[in-house]
């Protein structure tokens, strides 16, 4: 990745230990930031996904919503902020409290102390899951959201938070709504093990793949050095105060990938059909022309590329 430059900036990334964080950070160090923070509390992240990374970065275990705020009144004095850091939407199923303490009231406390601290620019990461809908045309980022998750409702909520900082604190901001990311190093601790890497998982251990109902099920898949892609393009850029969808725009069916992973893993399986589960008949496809006209971004790594990257990490790791 190259064509960024972020010398003598000052970068907090919320959330850096973890999946998308740890390539960020690896970029940001790349790009030449002067001081990399990295906030995570290690529910979810590793240090080992920072790789040599984590000897150079200055790390701050904090869980958001939890522990005082004031914890970070130094690691904050900042010119950027990266704001990775959430309760999973698996985790809101189960502990839906948890999620609201840490990614609605959190970032509030997060961007009022930023704000004080002298942070000039934010860059949050949202998602799908603000939208609600499981099925239609490509999510388009003037709909009216209607998430039914409390994970949708914090990110959504978080988007709104954004707002008001820049309102009370005159913070510059841009909402990035992620689509499904995929990539190396995808799971670590208790974080949320893909459909990639669980079906790559079973193609090593010689089983089928399972497919649940008929494989028709839609989705959106970027690659994570395309998110990382965008994510740094959003914190150059001087646009503010939108919200912008890190999207193919590419439907890809389960069936469809299924049979490119088998492809890439060299594997002579066949699927495996399950009954139908609760996302039977869904269509989840963002459209990337907002961002490709704000910030000239699209996505660079084929679906193809990026499993075979993702494969060989997972047959070496």
């Amino acid at each position: 990745m190259s064509g960024f430059d972020f010398s003598g900036k000052r970068v907090v990334v919320t959330g850096g230990a973890g999946f998308i964080g740890s390539h960020v950070v690896r970029a940001l160090s790349a790009a030449g930031a002067e001081r990399i923070t990295v906030i995570d509390s290690l529910r979810y992240g590793d240090l080992t996904n920072l790789g040599a990374e984590a000897e150079r970065v200055a790390l701050i275990r904090h869980t958001l919503g939890t522990d005082p705020i004031e914890a970070l009144a130094a690691p904050l004095e900042a010119d950027l902020l990266i704001h990775l850091a959430a309760e999973k939407h698996n985790q809101s199923k189960d502990d839906p409290t948890r999620v609201v303490r840490a990614n609605i009231e959190g970032t509030l406390a997060l961007l009022c102390e930023a704000a004080r601290r002298g942070v000039k620019r934010v860059v949050f990461a949202s998602s799908l899951y603000a939208y609600g809908r499981m099925s239609g045309a490509d999510y388009q980022e003037d709909e009216l959201p209607a998430p039914s998750t409390v994970y949708g409702v914090s990110k959504l909520a978080g988007e709104q938070l954004l707002r008001y900082a820049a309102a009370e604190f005159g913070i510059s901001w841009l909402a990035l709504r992620y689509l499904f990311v995929y990539g190396p190093r995808q799971f670590a601790g208790m974080g949320y093990k893909s459909v990639i890497l669980k079906t790559f998982e079973h193609i090593q251990r010689g089983e089928q793949p399972v497919v649940y109902g008929d494989g028709e099920q839609r989705l959106d898949y970027v690659f994570v050095d395309d998110v990382v892609t965008a994510t740094l393009r959003a914190a150059e850029a001087e646009l503010t105060g939108e919200v912008l969808n890190v999207a193919s725009g590419e439907a890809t069916s389960v069936n469809q990938l299924v049979d490119l992973m088998l492809e890439v893993s060299g594997s002579s399986l066949t699927k495996r059909h399950e009954p139908p589960d609760w996302t039977q008949g869904s269509r989840r496809v963002g459209d990337p022309t907002r961002i490709a006209e704000r910030l000239g971004w699209r996505k660079a790594t084929s679906l193809g590329e990026g499993l075979e990257a993702t494969w060989r990490w997972c047959a070496h790791r």
